[in-house]
């Protein structure tokens, strides 16, 4: 935004240029460039002239000795005859360059070096004078440049506005600010009008038939214009600041938009279509010509002006080129209004215009300032374009959108935000400069009004803002942060999974990432039963593929997906893993589960490798192998109960996994019918692993004993079982009955056939038996030996073989 120096200076009085740019650029109005149309004096210098004496040897000529506020003072010639001491004066030094271009140096005159000149105002470009130097204000600061404090044309500044300060898009906003910064008193141009003729209201109508995009809305009209160029000084504002001018009446809407902030347009009255305007939405096929020339279809929530018959304008973009203003034009109506930021914003990029009424209207103009605008206009297009004023302007209004009129501040969190100590009463005064009145409550808290054209201010944060922006942030002390340093502690979800990882990784398994959706057809390929819990599965509002509209139950289904892809790609064996989270549905209103799950697939070998055994380890007793090293490594102790709640595993190759004493997961063989549905050819064997019910579990601490220098005792056992018995249970009961010598107790072999009862299988028992301090005898073996053997028939009904 430009804002040109001498126009600003009518609303707010201004302190020297280098403190202005400097403060508003410190307080957020960056000053992005600088543009001088008078000569450049840059370059030269405030000096003082500490004495004056005649030239030795020329009459008209004097010699003066000038200070420059550093250094020593300079000798300069100089044949003015008004110079005298005291005076601060206009000194080009050597090397500097005169606005004609001459590039000054040292030079004997008469015999005496003179160190630079004392100029008049004809060198200086500032006019014809030259028959004594210039003399500049007593005040003038001795060594300032010089363009500092002579006004050598006009000074422009180019303002680059950040988006939630819109109110600072006009020379009123600005003076604001400036005011916040330096004190003084806004002036506000003179808005009031000499009215005549029949009033307004008897001639227009306005009707809000959309009051939510337009709550506020003000016509004026002005009759018996003579549309013509704009005088001499309005079109002088308006090419400071970059706008081309048309004709008197639009010229002064474009003033005023840049004077106050508010856009305005101005139409034809006589090209209006009865005596009404319309705010509506755009009809279904409406177009409009606008004042570019181009036709613009319009869109359902596109906000138009509309008289009777057809729209007129686009509400808060540009106007309608059937109702410009021209030659011809002799009644104006002139609008002001308060449009919803987004509809215009909406509108605006739609239809690719931006305008400098769209650029106000989508960050919000002053509520308060839409009357006061339209009178300010008519007042000027009543002054330079002859008409008369009609009295009184035409007002409608609908519900306005809620806005914070009041926020609560409390002084202890300014504080502790920003690190000051400032006092209640300094952050009312602080606020008081951008017009916050501040009055304090209860506790001591600040109950803060916001004026009507800080859009920006919402919340006590934005309020803090402008206090370090009001104070000055670089008067705020730099602290660095202070906090007791604490190790961060990892999640158990996330230190079980790393491990979970690790483990299985290290035993041959490839970890794969698969999307959390699942399908309907994947959980019917299942088999689960219509009661599962996990037929109902939580569903997705906005699902990427609508086959896949729910958040998967199960890991299960997708490594499946895997392995039929693999296969289909000629991969011989698929050693996978996924640890990802499923998703359990609650009742209405709540969240879901969200349990972290582990699963595993292997599918068998198709050739035997040169190094494999000629009968492979069954696929099943592969998977049980991985899911106890696994356990284990987890700090658990697992357990194996025959027999799955899960209809996808084969009922004689599935188990369930314990540990701890909760049933944490399942193993087993893939049922030849899900294989069927899920295209797999191999056979399969799976691994589900509750990690959260694993994670709940007492976890076993690792005991550990002196190796033993003494010898072991070895005994083998073969004992004839009832086929129903878990293997499992047996083993435990046999370690319990062996006593504190036992160090290990494993099956290494199970036998069913000739020379044993069908019902009964032979089940082959190694326990090896060692003490720390001293050898065992045979009859303390024979002792444990004894009690196993007792316990396996009373317990068991088992017997030796």
């Amino acid at each position: 935004m430009r804002v040109p120096l001498d126009w600003l200076r009518e609303f707010v009085p201004l302190p020297p240029e280098p403190a202005l740019i400097e403060r508003l650029t410190f307080g957020g109005l960056e000053v992005a460039a600088v543009e001088r149309t008078g000569p450049d004096l840059s370059g030269l210098r405030v000096g003082h002239v500490l004495e004056r004496t005649p030239h030795p040897k020329a009459d008209r000529l004097s010699l003066c000795r000038v200070e420059l506020g550093e250094g020593e003072p300079v000798e300069v010639v100089c044949g003015a005859p008004n110079v005298a001491a005291g005076q601060k004066v206009a000194l080009a030094p050597p090397g500097s360059r005169l606005p004609d271009g001459t590039k000054l140096k040292r030079a004997k005159i008469r015999g005496v070096v003179s160190n630079g000149m004392i100029c008049s105002a004809r060198e200086l470009g500032l006019g014809d004078d030259s028959e004594g130097i210039l003399v500049l204000d007593p005040d003038a600061p001795v060594g300032a440049p010089l363009s500092t404090v002579v006004s050598a044309g006009e000074t422009i500044l180019e303002v680059a506005l950040t988006p939630n300060r819109g109110d600072c898009a006009s020379l009123l906003g600005v003076a604001r600010e400036v005011r916040a910064f330096f004190g003084g008193q806004v002036s506000v141009p003179p808005v009031e009008a000499t009215e005549s003729g029949p009033p307004a209201r008897e001639a227009v109508q306005v009707v809000l038939e959309d009051s939510a995009g337009c709550p506020y809305y003000v016509a004026r009209l002005v009759r018996g214009v003579r549309v013509a160029a704009s005088p001499e000084w309005i079109q002088r504002r308006l090419a400071r600041i970059g706008v081309r001018t048309i004709n008197n009446v639009v010229d002064v809407t474009n003033l005023v938009l840049h004077e106050l902030g508010q856009p305005l347009h101005a139409f034809d009255w006589a090209a209006l279509r009865g005596e009404a305007v319309h705010v509506r939405r755009a009809r279904a096929g409406e177009k409009l010509v606008t004042l570019d020339g181009e036709t613009r279809a319009l869109g359902p929530d596109d906000l138009m002006i509309a008289d009777a018959e057809r729209a007129i304008a686009l509400a808060g973009v540009m106007g309608g080129a059937e109702t410009e203003v021209g030659n011809e034009t002799r009644d104006v109506l002139l609008e002001s209004a308060w449009f919803d930021p987004m509809r215009v914003r909406r509108t605006a990029r739609r239809l690719g215009l931006a305008t400098e009424a769209s650029y106000r209207f989508e960050r919000g103009v002053d509520r308060d300032g839409v009357r006061r605008a339209a009178d300010r206009a008519a007042r000027l297009i009543g002054e330079i374009a002859g008409g008369q004023v009609a009295p009184g302007a035409v007002e409608a209004r609908g519900a306005a959108p809620e806005r914070a009129a009041e926020l609560r501040l409390d002084p202890a969190r300014v504080n502790g935000l920003l690190g000051t100590e400032l006092s209640s009463d300094a952050i009312v005064e602080r606020l008081a400069r951008i017009s916050v009145e501040a009055r304090a409550g209860a506790g001591g808290v600040l109950h803060c009004a916001i004026p009507s054209w800080r859009n920006d201010l919402v919340l006590a944060e934005d309020l803090i803002e402008e206090v370090a922006r009001i104070h000055g942030y670089e008067r705020i002390p730099t602290t660095l942060p202070t906090g007791r340093l604490e190790p961060a502690a990892r999640p158990v979800a996330w230190r079980l999974g790393e491990r979970v990882r690790d483990v299985l990784c290290g035993l041959g398994l490839m970890e794969c990432r698969t999307f959390p959706f699942a399908s309907e057809a994947d959980l019917d390929r299942l088999g689960l039963a219509p009661e599962d819990p996990r037929r109902e599965p939580v569903p997705i509002r906005n699902p990427l593929v609508e086959e896949e509209s729910r958040l998967r139950p199960t890991l299960v289904p997708a490594l499946l997906q895997l392995v039929r892809r693999n296969r289909s790609r000629q991969v011989e064996r698929v050693r996978l893993f996924e640890l990802a989270r499923v998703f359990q549905a609650r009742p209405a209103g709540e969240l879901p589960d969200e349990p972290l799950h582990v699963a595993a697939v292997l599918t068998g070998a198709g050739e035997r490798r040169l190094w494999e055994p000629a009968e492979a380890v069954p696929i099943f007793f592969q998977m049980k192998g991985i899911a106890t090293r696994l356990v284990r490594e987890l700090g658990g102790e697992p357990g194996f109960a025959p027999g799955s709640p899960e209809p996808f595993l084969h009922p004689r190759a599935a188990v369930r996994l314990q540990a701890g004493g909760r049933e944490v997961g399942v193993v087993g063989e893939l049922h030849p019918e899900a294989a069927d549905r899920f295209e797999v050819d191999v056979p399969c064997a799976l691994l589900v692993l509750d990690l959260g019910a694993l994670a709940r579990r007492p976890r076993l601490e690792p005991r550990y004993r002196e190796l033993s220098r003494q010898p072991h005792v070895r005994r083998d056992l073969a004992v004839l079982l009832p086929r129903a018995r878990p293997a499992a249970e047996v083993l435990e009961a046999v370690r319990r009955a062996a006593g504190g010598d036992l160090v290990s107790a494993q099956i290494f072999d199970r036998y069913e056939g000739q020379g044993v009862p069908r019902d009964r299988v032979s089940l082959a028992f190694r326990l090896v038996f060692e003490r720390p301090d001293r050898a065992l005898t045979d009859a303390e073996v024979a002792g444990s030996i004894d009690r196993v053997v007792a316990v396996l028939a009373e317990r068991f009904d088992g017997e030796l073989r």
